[in-house]
């Protein structure tokens, strides 16, 4: 190690210079403290033994400099000093020195007291490694992280491209929505489309689970639910002996999706598929495992329908509930993901259906827009700071009377 020697005594700094150098250390000299000062400075060097009074700087202020200095190493400072008073001694801890020497100085102290100030920067060195090391794993962690950040913010961008337009009209049926997943992305994914001339579909599932594995599942399924048959939707059949697609009643889309959707883990999704005749002013609507969407006509009350059924994905047998209603212009249905209902408060209440029910009921004649974004303010109130699940809403609206 290297070890700057201050000392105006010649033979004093000879001594102990020798004693230095037989433990195996590089020795270098200063006869004073301001000599010394520069030397530390410019020759990086990290173990200081000095005397306490010398000329022109002293070796308390010597060690009073270097603790100020804003050195990218530590120095390690030994104080040799005659004064044995307890204040001098303070005097010099409160100036930075790290241990002292009081002379006459024996040879065995002055051995043990130079390993003991190797061993702490060895130490000392040891850590300032190691947090470089961690400050160089926390930049690639960081880096690694600003990747995956801008990974998800891009399929998220990507997932809302998929979802319907703002204020969205499908012959006659106007919709309104809501996204705020609990990530960048989500599970719960929702649509409006046209199927043919007198029938217009919708839907809105949600993917068991939450992050990415969700969000790419609700991502293969919205591009799955197309009313292109050529693209194998499971919405349509195609029928080579007519050379004509033909739409799938609501239960038999649910069933092909169950069909196709065998997981060999345990995902599963629920889903409301609905589909609105425009010749016969009829919904027909099929629950797999979803909450029930709620009803609502001018001058009734609000009301949940459906008994609920199974998900999709978890047996190739399973029942889900179907179910058929004639509807009227004015008529209103509200699709919802759970965590509309399951959101809770700080105190573990749910937000509930009744919440729902009575929101709905005071506010429901208002328009679609302003009924969901007081919808989402009020579960925003109720579920602060965040929300723990994905919230989707999907107003559908029978705007005009279509019939043929």
């Amino acid at each position: 190690m290297k070890i700057l020697l201050v000392d105006d005594d010649p033979i004093a700094r000879s001594i102990h210079s020798m004693l230095l150098s037989v433990q195996g250390h590089e020795v270098l000299e200063a006869a004073d403290g301001e000599l010394a000062w520069q030397m530390v400075k410019e020759g990086n060097i990290s173990f200081v033994v000095s005397d306490w009074l010398m000329p022109n700087l002293a070796g308390v202020d010597l060690c009073r400099r270097i603790r100020a200095a804003d050195f990218d190493w530590y120095v390690y400072v030994i104080l040799c000093t005659s004064k044995g008073a307890k204040s001098d001694l303070v005097e010099g801890m409160d100036a930075g020195a790290d241990d002292f020497l009081v002379k006459p100085i024996s040879p065995e102290e002055f051995r043990v007291k130079v390993r003991a100030g190797a061993r702490v920067l060895s130490l000392q060195q040891g850590l300032t490694d190691k947090n470089r090391e961690l400050a160089r794993i926390n930049g690639q962690l960081q880096s690694a992280h600003k990747l995956v950040e801008d990974d998800l913010k891009a399929a998220a961008w990507m997932q809302q491209r998929l979802l319907p337009q703002p204020a969205q009209e499908v012959r006659g049926l106007k919709c309104e929505w809501r996204l705020e997943p609990s990530g960048y992305i989500a599970g719960d994914i929702f649509n409006l489309f046209s199927l043919d001339d007198t029938k217009i579909g919708f839907y809105l599932l949600d993917v068991c689970g939450h992050g990415v594995p969700a969000a790419m599942l609700s991502v293969t399924l919205s591009m799955m639910l197309t009313p292109d048959a050529t693209q194998g939707s499971p919405l349509k059949r195609y029928n080579r002996a007519t050379g004509l697609s033909e739409v799938l009643s609501p239960a038999d889309a649910v069933h092909e999706l169950n069909r196709r959707f065998q997981f060999k883990d345990d995902r599963y999704f629920t889903m409301i598929y609905g589909m609105f005749d425009i010749r016969n002013q009829t919904l027909k609507i099929a629950q797999a495992g979803h909450p029930g969407p709620v009803l609502i006509r001018q001058g009734a009350e609000p009301e949940i329908i459906g008994s609920g059924g199974m998900p999709i994905g978890l047996w190739p047998a399973i029942d889900f509930d179907f179910f058929e209603l004639s509807v009227r212009r004015g008529d209103r249905i509200l699709l919802y993901s759970d965590g509309v209902t399951e959101g809770l408060n700080e105190q573990s209440e749910a937000f509930g259906e009744q919440r729902l029910l009575t929101y709905i009921r005071e506010r429901g004649s208002q328009p679609l827009k302003e009924l969901l974004e007081g919808l989402l303010a009020e579960l925003k109130n109720w579920c602060s700071p965040v929300f723990a699940d994905d919230i989707s809403l999907l107003a559908i609206e029978i705007a005009e009377d279509r019939r043929q």
